[in-house]
């Protein structure tokens, strides 16, 4: 029994000597060598940085990687570097308690020909939104326009916006009518009033513009002019010139303005929201009681002898400031230079879409409403028009002669509180029913777009600030340019065509003009982002903007 327990004992003392002497043969690792030990890339670019051990024998390793920013710069397990945005950042790579830090740069360089000349393009700023969106500030400090004695220098303000992002979207915003600014707001404040309204809802602007051109006084059409000698353009003037649709629900329809043939081209916002240009957009409408249908002849507008028009609680004319902000966000005003009868309805069923009847519900009927001329700023509320607030929307009925209780006027007095009617409101897209019941539409330069198919057209041969819309050859992916002017040596304006190389160097396929001039502004994250020509921020009637959630 010694013999065999001394057996053990040696069996014992010869595996734990073992044991120590396969430890011994563990190698630490005293550092990390990496090549390149910095680097600097283009934003979209990647690098891949290579990791050793030092001692290269070195055992039990393993890497891992993260970087200190990774909206500037992102790492995977590889070690392979992406850049993001605009600035520096550390990646650091670990084993164990040993670690390295790799400096790292992201760039955005641009070279951009313009005509015949290419350009230098600095980065002023670039930052990343939201996922999907980019804004970036460029300037192009040795750009010659060849039609204006300004000097040199162009600064543009971007954004890009991909729209296969579930949450990104483009959108129409329309003003807050109001006696003061003639119907029209600014981007500024157009900006902060969306984000009120988008709150409940989880979701905000991220970016907005100006967008369509404006109707000047002199060019609205006589009838509402000098209607039996009473003037009733307050009502109209400064509105946009053509379409106007956000997200099914219609704000105005091309504008019959004395140039009324102009005012047909359009940006239209498909229900997959993606973007198009519609060489023609047009209007029409119908109301169906039980027993009869009329002709829907406008929305937000007049009505001539015998027709019938819809007011929706966005017609905000003449907004009372001094009201609560929820009782003017659901206001309708109605008008009419005649005698009408007017018709209040419940919201639709549903909510509000095109192409598709909506059904109502009549909530009260008033016969013989006269309406005042709009008058000028500062007087009283109770002169402009009837207010009706709460309700889905008006209609009115004119008849075909003062005195008569005939056309519409006579169709919306059949009617009784509790009806059931149906409204639709068709919109034709190049002389076709859309199938878009969503869509939404903002009207665009009657030239045409400066940017088709990739081929460059310049619509405008002036030199003017620029508030510009392009997008993808595969619709995907939206462009909004804002380029300041009139500015001596710091920007001087550009043509459409000039304007349209930019977009196309920036990844656009089509590019359509908005109004520029005193109205190119470019709101950021509540912030202009541009410098005006105008001081200050110019109203305007209507414009773009890319919202996403919060």
């Amino acid at each position: 029994m010694k013999k065999i327990a001394f057996y053990l004992l040696c069996i014992s003392f010869t595996a734990l000597w073992s044991c120590n002497k396969d430890s011994d043969n563990s190698i630490p690792l005293r550092a990390i060598v990496v090549t390149p030990e910095s680097i600097s890339l283009e934003i979209g670019k990647t690098i891949r940085i290579k990791a050793t051990p030092e001692p290269s024998d070195a055992t039990d390793v393993s890497f891992s990687w993260e970087s200190a920013d990774e909206a500037i710069a992102t790492v995977n397990a590889k070690g392979i570097v992406s850049g993001k945005e605009k600035g520096t950042t550390i990646v650091t790579v670990k084993s164990g308690d040993i670690k390295k830090e790799i400096p790292v740069t992201v760039t955005h360089s641009l070279n951009i020909t313009i005509g015949s000349t290419t350009y230098k393009v600095d980065t002023l700023k670039y930052e990343l939104l939201a996922d999907g969106i980019h804004w970036v500030k460029l300037s192009i400090p040795e750009f010659v326009n060849g039609l204006s004695s300004l000097g040199r220098g162009l600064v543009i303000n971007a954004v890009e916006v991909d729209l296969t992002y579930p949450e990104n979207k483009l959108e129409v915003w329309n003003a807050m009518m109001n006696t003061a600014n003639s119907n029209r707001e600014t981007p500024i404040n157009a900006f902060n009033y969306v984000k009120k309204e988008m709150e409940p809802a989880g979701r905000k602007p991220v970016a907005l513009t100006n967008g369509d051109f404006y109707v000047l006084d002199e060019h609205l059409p006589s009838i509402i002019n000098n209607n039996n000698k009473k003037d009733y353009s307050g009502y109209q003037r400064r509105r946009p010139h053509g379409m106007e649709v956000t997200n099914g629900k219609i704000i105005q329809t091309p504008f019959s303005d004395i140039y009324a043939h102009k005012h047909v081209q359009a940006l239209v916002i498909h229900d997959n929201g993606f973007p198009d240009y519609a060489f023609s957009v047009s209007f029409a409408g119908s109301v169906k009681t039980k027993n009869e249908t009329f002709t829907l002849s406008d929305v937000n507008g007049f009505a001539k002898e015998g027709e019938l028009v819809l007011f929706n609680n966005r017609a905000f004319s003449f907004l009372d400031y001094s009201k609560p902000t929820e009782l003017a966000l659901d206001s309708a005003l109605a008008w009419s230079p005649y005698t009408s009868t007017m018709v209040s309805l419940s919201h639709p069923q549903g909510g509000w879409k095109v192409n598709e009847a909506m059904k109502f519900t009549v909530t009260d009927i008033e016969h013989d409403v006269e309406t005042e001329p709009a008058p000028n700023a500062g007087l009283k509320l109770e002169r402009r028009g009837k207010r009706f607030n709460g309700e889905g929307a008006i209609l009115v009925g004119n008849p075909t002669s003062p005195g008569l209780d005939n056309g519409a006027k006579k169709f919306l007095s059949s009617l009784k509180v509790g009806d059931e009617i149906e409204v639709t409101t068709e919109v034709k897209v190049n002389g076709i029913k859309a199938k878009d019941k969503q869509l939404s539409i903002i009207g665009t330069h009657s030239g045409g777009p400066m940017l088709k198919d990739g081929v460059i057209t310049n619509t405008w041969n002036e030199a003017h600030p620029r508030t510009v819309i392009g997008y993808s050859q595969n619709q995907k992916k939206a462009y909004l340019l804002v380029i300041d002017g009139r500015q001596s040596n710091y920007s001087v304006g550009a043509t459409t065509g000039q304007a349209a190389y930019i977009l196309k160097a920036l990844g656009a396929y089509t590019g359509l003009n908005l109004d520029g001039g005193g109205s190119s502004a470019m709101i950021v994250n509540g912030a202009t982002a541009n410098k005006p020509s105008d001081n200050p921020q110019r109203p305007v009637a209507n414009g773009l903007m890319i919202t996403t959630k919060k």
